[in-house]
C-alpha cells in the first residue's frame, strides 16, 4: 500500500547551496542596514490567501519572510505608464510628492543599464518603450524608486528611497538576474 502522502520537501544538493547563498544575502543585507522592501502583490496570496512579506530578497527569491510595516492594503504600485503620466503633470507630481529628477540625482556615479552616460537623463524619459532611453530594467528601477518615495511601497524606518533602489541596482548581476528585479517590481502593480 502506498503512502497517500510523499515527501516534497527533499532538497538536492544545488539547492541547498542556493539557499544557503540566498540566506548569506539576506545575512549581509540586515548587517549593513541595507534591507528594503519591495512588496509582491503575487506573494500576499501565500498560503490561504494570508500575507506572507515584503523583503527584496524574499520576493526575488520566493522565500519570503514576515515584514512588520507590511500588510496587504500598503501594497499599491503604480506601473510605468501610470507614473509617465503623473510625472508629465505638475498637479500630480505635486499630489504624489515626486519630481521628474535627473537618473543622477537618484543614482550617483551609477549609469543606466545597457545606455552608457545617460545619467543627465530626467526619470519620465525611461519610462516610455517609444524612447531611445527605455530599457526593461532602468524603468524597474525607476518605478522602484517612485513607488517608494511616494509611499506605495512601504520602507523600513531609517531606508530611504534612494538608498532602497541603489541596493535593488547593486543586486543586479551580483545577486539576482536583471530579469528577476524587472519581474519583482512588476509584481506589485
Amino acid at each position: 500500500m502506498k503512502s497517500p502522502k510523499v515527501n516534497t520537501d527533499i532538497e538536492s544538493s544545488a539547492d541547498v547551496s542556493k539557499a544557503n547563498s540566498r540566506r548569506q544575502f539576506i545575512t549581509k543585507a540586515a548587517a549593513g542596514g541595507v534591507v528594503a522592501t519591495l512588496a509582491s502583490k503575487t506573494a500576499w496570496a501565500g498560503n490561504f490567501g494570508g500575507a506572507t512579506g515584503c523583503s527584496v530578497s524574499g520576493n526575488l527569491s520566493g522565500n519570503l519572510s514576515q515584514a512588520k510595516d507590511c500588510s496587504i492594503d500598503s501594497v499599491k504600485g503604480i506601473d510605468p505608464i501610470t507614473w509617465h503620466h503623473i510625472l508629465g503633470n505638475r498637479h500630480k507630481r505635486q499630489q504624489f510628492n515626486v519630481s521628474n529628477s535627473r537618473w543622477r540625482d537618484i543614482f550617483p556615479h551609477k549609469q543606466p543599464f545597457g545606455l552608457g552616460n545617460s545619467s543627465n537623463t530626467r526619470i519620465r524619459d525611461f519610462l516610455t518603450r517609444q524612447s531611445s532611453k527605455y530599457s526593461e530594467t532602468n524603468e524597474a528601477l525607476v518605478v522602484a524608486y517612485l513607488n517608494a518615495v511616494s509611499g506605495q511601497y512601504p520602507l523600513p524606518s531609517g531606508v530611504s528611497a534612494e538608498a532602497y533602489v541603489n541596493d535593488l541596482y547593486d543586486a543586479i548581476n551580483v545577486k539576482f538576474s536583471e530579469g528577476q528585479i524587472v519581474n519583482a517590481v512588476r509584481a506589485t502593480y
